[in-house]
């Protein structure tokens, strides 16, 4: 006779640890649909530094949301959660000590919130490595390279971080010239790669300053070396030298063969 109020028990007992898991888990998938939202903002900058903070809030909350639904399960199981919460806080003493660079990690993420030196969205180089950065979290921050990978840099070890993204950026391309080209006809290609670049379909204006000669960099014995700069919007520096080499080329190709030298 006992054993049905017995089995009775265990059965609510599993139905109210699944409800719970449902419940957490329904509010997991929650905390992380909230992350993906992209406000309305007119500011790149800002809507990046916020994504920055919805990644990090969401690794907090979720956090908090798993222990909170693991306490409740000790308590549905009727164990009392204190002398383990007393343990754990123990045993979290001597953990620490061995977790000073997790610790690190924290911190540096906070900071990252705090004074966002780079969101997510930005392309940033630290750490010896290039690329855009997909996700920020307490612990680690996900960057992608030109090549697919994915690396995960702990927080701590970012070190000096250059942001590729930020404000402007500036195109700089060397051009060998041959030696007999003329001053006058290599002015002339330029400008025609000026006008083929602010026409350009690719670049819908990518560039804010038009290419300029900053001069002759260094003399060979059969060319000579001629810079050339252009101002652009971050995200389409690697575009603008692209097209920007392409019609440099085809504007010194167009031009008369250079005279020959003296000999």
């Amino acid at each position: 006779m006992g054993r049905f109020p017995m089995e009775a028990g265990t059965l609510i007992l599993v139905l109210r640890i699944l409800i719970l898991v449902i419940f957490a888990g329904a509010l997991w998938w929650g905390i992380g649909r909230v992350v993906q939202v992209r406000l309305p903002l007119s500011d790149p900058e800002r809507a990046r530094r916020i994504q920055a903070v919805l990644s990090l809030g969401r690794s907090l909350l979720r956090a908090a949301v798993l222990a909170v639904a693991l306490l409740m399960a000790l308590d549905l199981m009727g164990l009392n959660p204190g002398p383990l919460l007393t343990g754990a806080g123990i045993l979290g003493v001597v953990v620490g000590l061995g977790a000073q660079s997790l610790i690190r990690d924290l911190l540096a993420g906070l900071i990252i919130v705090l004074e966002g030196p780079f969101g997510i969205g930005d392309v940033i180089r630290t750490a010896g490595v290039s690329g855009k950065v997909e996700r920020i979290t307490l612990r680690a921050t996900y960057v992608r390279d030109a090549d697919g990978t994915l690396h995960v840099i702990p927080n701590s070890m970012l070190g000096v971080i250059s942001n590729l993204s930020r404000d402007w950026a500036r195109v700089i391309v060397d051009l060998p010239v041959p030696r007999g080209t003329r001053l006058e006809a290599l002015q002339e290609a330029l400008e025609q790669a000026t006008r083929a670049l602010r026409e350009d379909p690719e670049l819908q204006g990518g560039w804010l300053e038009p290419p300029t000669v900053a001069g002759i960099e260094a003399i060979g014995e059969t060319a000579f070396i001629v810079r050339v700069e252009a101002k652009t919007r971050p995200a389409d520096r690697w575009t603008v030298a692209r097209r920007l080499r392409y019609h440099l080329l085809q504007a010194m190709q167009t031009e008369p063969a250079p005279s020959p030298g003296p000999g």
